[in-house]
């Protein structure tokens, strides 16, 4: 009672560390479970006799057929793409396909496709995700992270890759479980600020009274042109923050910043700045203020909107 995962030995990288994590992820869920329970071996090889023989194949293989469980990027062709025509690796190929029964929704299986699927695939197809700014200075991206296991010490008790990609895949299996419970919760949260949006009567200042993660409502809000600001409660403090919109949901640059004028400023200057009693901070870079009530914090919403 043994199921086999099969990928490529070697130096490994993210696509099918992720791909190993995402297909044990499912067998545990549906092909491991029950009386009789089925124990997962990987083995790395490139035996063209032992990869016939794999219950899955991954990130090798020469081929991508759901059918035979064989999902592979590098033949002739590739393995086709994503709608915005990044190409697909074997975590994509594999998260098509398995991503939305782990998930249990097909939305939060997107969110994840979007956050880390697609960011992996692009890095192991080569593709630019970004352009660099500061010359020599780049994102330090997961696939980084996990490349770095390729890294075998010659002292003795060094471990070896094979060693390595298996703690890789644990590592990576234990952020895929998070990362899908964060987005289940993202997923919820949108529509909440969606429902706030739609019903709030001044759509320049949304008021939200939950802590709701900048991610969710940023990527509401930003499909509209009127809103500003954002207010809700700040986090496990008993006090109230109101925060920039953002241009782009990845973009640092706000729609409107908060008066020049409370840049850095903190309590009593910033309450005698503003004239309004208990508030407490304003960042130097204008995107957060915080006060100590609610009504607080709209009084200061209400002089930024008119400055």
């Amino acid at each position: 009672m043994k199921t086999t995962i099969i990928t490529h030995n070697g130096g490994f990288h993210a696509d099918d560390v992720f791909a190993v994590a995402v297909v044990k992820m499912w067998l545990r869920r549906n092909g491991s479970g029950g009386f009789l329970k089925r124990k997962v071996e990987v083995i790395r090889t490139r035996n063209l006799e032992i990869i016939a023989k794999g219950d899955f194949v991954v990130d090798v293989g020469g081929e991508y057929n759901v059918d035979k469980k064989i999902f592979d990027h590098h033949q002739m062709g590739g393995a086709g793409k994503h709608p915005n025509g990044i190409p697909y690796s074997s975590f994509g190929l594999v998260w098509k396909e398995y991503g939305k029964d782990i998930c249990d929704s097909p939305e939060v299986a997107d969110v994840i496709n979007k956050r880390i699927v697609q960011p992996v695939d692009a890095v192991d197809n080569g593709v630019d995700l970004c352009n660099l700014i500061y010359p020599g200075v780049q994102p330090y991206f997961i696939s980084d992270l996990i490349g770095i296991g390729n890294f075998v010490p010659k002292k003795k008790g060094g471990g070896n890759l094979d060693e390595n990609f298996l703690q890789a895949v644990s590592l990576m299996k234990d952020v895929l479980e998070k990362e899908i419970e964060m987005a289940q919760i993202e997923v919820k949260e949108k529509k909440y600020v969606e429902k706030i949006y739609q019903k709030s009567d001044d759509k320049r200042i949304i008021i939200l009274e939950r802590d709701i993660s900048d991610k969710s409502w940023g990527a509401v809000l930003v499909q509209y042109s009127e809103p500003l600001y954002v207010v809700k409660p700040d986090g496990g403090s008993q006090n109230w923050k109101m925060k920039t919109v953002r241009k782009e949901v990845f973009s640092f640059e706000s729609r409107k910043d908060l008066p020049k004028e409370w840049a850095g400023k903190i309590r009593d200057e910033l309450a005698q700045e503003t004239g309004v009693e208990g508030a407490i901070f304003c960042h130097n870079k204008r995107f957060i203020v915080i006060a100590k009530t609610k009504e607080g914090i709209m009084e200061l919403a209400r002089l930024a909107i008119e400055n």
